[in-house]
């Protein structure tokens, strides 16, 4: 855990282009700004899950793995669901003359559920921010700034290329394992039915542990994420090309269950796939 770190520069925000507010990580509870905050504001939720509830748009749940990028003085509250034992949510606030630009060029990641396969180093960032203002304070402000910078890029990195690798996984991807482009092949041929990952192996010529662990480090995701992915872009598609089909029908063509089907879509997407047809 990184308890609240409330960082004071000493009227370095006057100077500093980019400089972090607060940063931190805790087991997180219900907090709610009706008038929103006065700093842009990353989220990273590590374990459990949570609720964000954002005026003037559905909820959104924050699982393991997922991030949110909320701008300044947008009214929120966010709680733990009553579900998950413990909600630990890592955060880091951020303002200043740069963050504006930044946050316009990041405009269509904000205010929407975030997952990318840079999650992890996205948290090391984090606690590497906490530790050298918590060790240094007012004495870090220049390379507090440079790092909050640096997760920045590193998520619209991270978002930006796992966005082609799920767009050319089989042609253009560079993997060099003629199994696995056989695998992904047989997931892009089959998605829509009920997929036994150890059969998918089994064609490929690789045992299933094996065939995970080629899987994970040649696309940056799990097998099982990649045909989520898969199915969330058709979902996506299905809706925008035709606003009279109805949710039922756009699950049972993907092989889901419905009510499964909408939690993943609005998990992905920020809404639900009614909204977002309908949208």
């Amino acid at each position: 855990m990184m308890p609240f770190l409330l960082a004071e520069f000493a009227n370095m925000e006057h100077t500093l282009p980019l400089y972090v507010c607060c940063v931190g990580s805790h087991e997180q509870k219900w907090l709610e700004r009706p008038d929103g905050y006065h700093a842009h504001q990353l989220f990273l939720s590590r374990s459990g899950q949570g609720t964000f509830r954002i005026e003037g748009q559905p909820d959104l749940t924050l699982t393991p793995g997922t991030m949110l990028l909320l701008p300044a003085g947008v009214p929120h509250a966010y709680f733990p669901d009553q579900s998950s034992d413990r909600w630990d949510l890592g955060f880091a606030a951020f303002n200043g003359h740069a963050a504006g630009p930044l946050m316009e060029q990041m405009a269509p990641q904000a205010r929407t559920v975030l997952t990318t396969s840079r999650f992890d180093r996205l948290w090391d960032q984090l606690e590497s921010l906490w530790q050298l203002i918590s060790l240094n304070g007012e004495q870090s402000y220049w390379e507090a700034s440079k790092r909050m910078y640096d997760m920045m890029v590193t998520l619209l990195e991270g978002l930006s290329a796992d966005k082609k690798s799920a767009a050319r996984p089989a042609v253009s991807s560079g993997v060099q394992h003629p199994g696995l482009q056989t695998a992904v092949k047989l997931i892009h041929d089959h998605y829509n039915e009920r997929l036994l990952l150890a059969n998918v192996a089994r064609a490929a010529g690789y045992s299933p542990q094996h065939f995970h662990r080629l899987f994970v480090a040649s696309y940056g995701m799990t097998p099982q994420h990649y045909i989520l992915q898969l199915r969330m872009r058709t979902a996506a598609q299905l809706l925008k090309e035709d606003a009279s089909v109805s949710v039922e029908r756009v699950a049972e063509s993907l092989g889901m269950e419905t009510s499964y089907f909408i939690r993943m879509f609005k998990r992905t997407y920020g809404e639900t796939p009614k909204r977002f047809r309908d949208r």
